[in-house]
């Protein structure tokens, strides 16, 4: 990694912490377990870092996300197969080994490798300085958490069964072994002893011992221990000894050890002499005795039958009660049976079992703080627990395993709400947008207290153009919330997509988003599901929500091609739209009436009443990381930001008002850019205000081109990081028109008259511009009075028809006002010849093609106008003015089907002839003659 990529992550960690701790300080209450959204609601934050684990429930494992109610069971058959170890969550114990035990096993198992800087001299100084051996395996025990050791308790437990374990170690010598290790040991030097390869295992072990004894070198004995266990493995193999061939290499271990002495003799206890001698005495009672080792003779070479028989005698006098506690020992007393009568045996004494009291963990082995152990049966059982362990780790791998990979199918890290590290939680945002948000959020998923409400309900939706910041700072929110943030993407799913099936969607990027969608519903709790750009998908789908938000709070999804019913009632679960006044293709989107009276519709580009400072100042704040003067504030109280705004404005204000210090270089250099900043900010506001006016504005309302340039917290972040203290005003003048430049390209229609209207906002328009959007706003009144599409003809003659109706109206109006007025009282009557061949032309230009449509029209004016005109054109031969008027009239008309495109009917040729005929008549009326 780069050095400018460590720096870069550091200062945004930096930036990111500061304000963190600016948030717990202000908005955080109780440990950060509540957070103040607004004057009037406190919300319970989740803390529980989202996650996936796997977890048994039921029957079988199913995959968890933290924090959320999202189970998904899991087929696995590598897992199916490690089902003991599905309830396992520590490798150190198990049912037989408590953990302390453990403990001080690996202790034990140290000191013997001369690992961790243990050794078994050391441990046995250790073991008569009690408060020494607590610290030393405090110390051993510290790095390995993993297996999960309780401090004070597992550490003390462990020293006290390493104070009666290695004493009796050092007295038990090689009785240490299992029984049944040193059963088969003895079983396979009874028959193998002067066999080769084991007739040279002797020598070699002695002169390995002395090399490791001398040296420190284990590798000679390591080397015959491995040849040894193979030996015995095949020798288990060969006589079909019911033992098991994991046995071998403890076997191995011990035949060695003994197999190292002077003179090799096998260690036998008085635990199997007691049992023997048990045995004896019971058949010899029954004069049974004879017969018995009779028996055993009989069996001569088969080895196992001769095992299985003495296993037999022993097992069934064990279940005895005055011989139960001797059950441990029967391999190795019925190894001392079937061993040949010369075999080297070493009896000894010493006690193998102790009981270890005063310890304080919880296990099923402990009673009343007390534990038995047996020097031997230890052995025996940490290596069934090492078995265990090995279960375990292969479980935990495999688990591992699946969760990383069902991890990455989910792409948990999309889910996790990462605010911008640039966002400034300002003053428009404190005061207007987190109590606004915190009400509708209170509907939606209860605020915390005993006010609480039950009925929970309700959609909070953002309607404002791009760069205002509602993903910000709805993310913002999630995040201290602690809520998973699901942004659903609208340009991804388009208007083709209208179900939540993700099986219907047309293509991969729909269905991921689909899938994503019922991905939250599953999910159910602590969950934000945040829709964005809403005006790029169809009205029916957002028609889905619309129970989802009502008070049912119930919505059909569809899991893994399943339909489900999700019911989110009492769930910390809240649905967040965002969008555009416009869509793609810049008409005006609308959202289905039935979902809008369910929402919370909020504008962030529009001003709250009485917000109108903060909401201007607003656009400086969140412009402060984009300029390399201002970014130092944004780390820094905020105050001293608005006192420096204060000063760009002209206002007094002292040096020791600021938190930080700053010199009169910085200040000046702050300030100027302000005055900069200001400046543009000011053209922003404009900008933004005509946008949201104009989004509202009906389109047959309009008397200008809509406009749809923005002021937004982008465009301000991108015209601040430009500004400098030492620029002029033409400099600033030329920023801004170079910025609204680019921005007018990617209009998709309109960029001159967006242009133009800015000019004006800007109040730079010249003279030649001003002319030019006085025509424009001519030609656009004048083509929105038209009405229709250029080929709808019935339509466009219907609209200019009634224009005319209009006119006359005017007129009428110009002479006076009343029908008196006029001499031939003939304005009413074309008023109503006009309105009526409207009427008429009305249902056939709705009815009709553009060619049918051309053909009725004509007809119907040709017939219309004779009527409307002849009166007209009679009583108004003194007005000179009236005359003028028709004929411009009559001349409108006569193009009307020219522009509609269809070929001339024979109708249309006649009343082109009519209408010519009767502008001369006109013309001749209006001439010399005429008063």
């Amino acid at each position: 990694m780069r050095a400018d990529d460590v720096e870069a992550r550091l200062k945004a960690a930096r930036d990111s912490a500061v304000r963190g701790q600016r948030d717990r300080s202000e908005l955080f209450e109780d440990g950060g377990n509540i957070i103040r959204l607004g004057p009037r609601h406190r919300f319970t934050v989740n803390t529980q870092e989202l996650d996936l684990t796997i977890l048994p429930r039921g029957d079988g494992l199913s995959v968890h996300l933290t924090g959320t109610d999202y189970f998904e069971p899991i087929r696995d058959e590598a897992l199916e197969s490690l089902r003991p170890y599905w309830q396992v969550s520590l490798e150190s114990e198990s049912p037989q080994i408590y953990r302390a035990e453990y403990l001080a096993a690996r202790m034990l198992e140290a000191a013997r490798a001369n690992r961790d800087e243990l050794d078994m001299d050391r441990l046995r100084e250790l073991v008569k300085q009690p408060e020494a051996l607590d610290r030393a395996i405090r110390d051993f025990a510290a790095p390995r958490y993993r297996e999960g050791y309780e401090r004070g308790i597992h550490d003390h437990d462990a020293a006290r069964i390493l104070q009666a374990l290695v004493p009796m170690h050092e007295s038990a010598g090689t009785l240490a072994h299992a029984p049944q290790v040193r059963a088969l040991a003895v079983l396979f030097w009874s028959e193998r002893a002067e066999q080769a390869p084991a007739a040279g295992w002797p020598g070699r072990a002695r002169t390995a011992s002395d090399i490791q004894r001398l040296l420190g070198s284990g590798a000679g004995l390591e080397s015959l221990r491995i040849e040894v266990a193979a030996t015995l493995e095949d020798f288990i193999a060969m006589h079909a000894l019911p033992l098991e061939p994991t046995l071998a290499p403890r076997a191995a271990t011990y035949l060695v050890a003994e197999l190292a002495a002077e003179h090799a003799r096998f260690a036998s206890s008085q635990y199997a002499r007691r049992l023997l001698d048990g045995l004896r005495g019971k058949l010899e009672a029954a004069h049974a005795w004879d017969g018995f080792i009779a028996s055993l003779d009989a069996l001569g070479d088969r080895l196992a039958a001769r095992w299985q028989l003495a296993h037999d005698w022993l097992g069934a006098l064990v279940a005895e009660p005055d011989f139960q506690a001797l059950a441990d020992y029967v391999p190795e007393a019925a190894a001392r049976l079937v061993a040949r009568g010369d075999f080297p045996w070493r009896d000894e004494s010493a006690d193998l079992r102790v009981q270890v009291e005063g310890l304080l963990g919880d296990h099923a082995r402990i009673a009343g703080g007390g534990l038995v152990i047996g020097v031997d049966e230890f052995a025996e059982r940490m290596a069934a627990h090492e078995v265990f362990v090995e279960g375990v780790r292969a479980f935990q791998a495999l688990r591992q395993q699946v969760v990383a990979r069902e991890r990455e199918a989910m792409r948990l890290e999309e889910f996790k709400p990462r605010p911008l590290t640039s966002f400034v939680r300002n003053k428009l945002i404190n005061d207007a947008y987190l109590p606004v948000i915190g009400d509708n959020l209170a509907k939606q998923m209860g605020a915390a207290g005993d006010d609480r409400r039950s009925d929970l309900s309700g959609l909070l939706m953002m309607i404002s153009p791009p760069g205002y910041g509602k993903t910000t700072l709805m993310e913002y929110v999630a995040h201290r919330l602690g809520l998973i943030f699901m942004k659903i993407n609208g340009p991804s799913l388009g208007h083709e997509v209208r179900s939540l099936d993700p099986a219907q969607a047309p293509d991969a990027t729909s269905r991921q988003e689909l899938e994503k969608l019922n991905l939250a519903l599953e999910m159910g709790n602590n969950v934000m599901l945040y829709v964005d750009d809403i005006q790029h998908t169809h009205p029916e789908f957002l028609q889905k929500f619309i129970s989802l938000c009502d008070g049912t709070r119930r919505i059909e999804g569809v899991w893994r091609g399943r339909t489900r019913t999700y019911d989110m009632r009492g769930k910390k679960f809240c649905v967040v739209m965002a969008g555009n006044p416009y869509t793609e293709s810049g008409e005006v989107f609308k959202i289905p009436d039935m979902l809008a009276n369910r929402a919370d519709v909020y504008n962030l580009g529009d001003v709250l009443g009485g917000m109108e400072e903060a909401f201007t100042l607003s656009y400086i704040e969140n412009s402060l990381t984009s300029n390399p003067v201002l970014a130092p504030l944004a780390t820094r109280d905020l105050g001293d930001v608005y006192r420096f705004v204060d000063k760009a404005r002209g206002r007094e204000v002292s040096a020791n008002a600021f938190s930080h210090a700053y010199s009169a270089a910085e200040t000046a250099e702050i300030v100027g850019t302000l005055k900069r900043v200001i400046q543009l900010r000011d053209v922003v506001y404009r900008v933004n205000q005509q946008y949201i006016a104009s989004a509202a504005q009906a389109e047959a309302y309009r008397t200008e081109p809509p406009f749809r340039l923005q002021g937004s917290y982008r465009n301000m972040n991108r015209l601040a990081e430009k500004a400098s203290p030492v620029m002029n005003d033409q400099e600033m003048q030329q920023l801004l028109h170079d910025h609204y430049i680019g921005e007018a390209q990617m209009l998709t229609a309109g960029a001159e008259e967006n242009l133009l209207k800015l000019a004006e906002l800007r109040g730079v328009m010249t003279t030649e511009q001003q002319a030019r959007w006085d025509s424009i706003k001519r030609d656009f009144m004048r083509n929105r009075a038209m009405g229709g599409a250029d080929s709808d003809v019935g339509g466009r003659v219907v609209g200019q028809l009634s224009d005319l109706v209009e006119g006359v109206r005017a007129l009428k109006e110009l002479r006076g006002g009343t029908e008196a007025a006029d001499p031939g009282a003939t304005v009413a009557p074309l008023v109503a010849a006009l309105e009526a061949i409207a009427q008429r032309m009305q249902p056939a230009a709705e009815e009709s093609g553009a060619a049918k449509a051309a053909s009725i029209v004509a007809r119907g004016v040709h017939s219309g106008i004779r009527e409307a005109l002849s009166p007209l054109a009679t009583s108004l031969d003194d007005r000179l003015e009236v005359y003028e008027l028709m004929t411009k009239v009559v001349a409108n008309l006569r193009e009307t089907p020219a522009r509609g495109g269809a070929r001339r009917s024979q109708r249309e040729i006649e009343l082109d002839e009519a209408l010519e005929a009767f502008s001369k008549r006109l013309r001749e009326r209006s001439g010399p003659g005429g008063s």
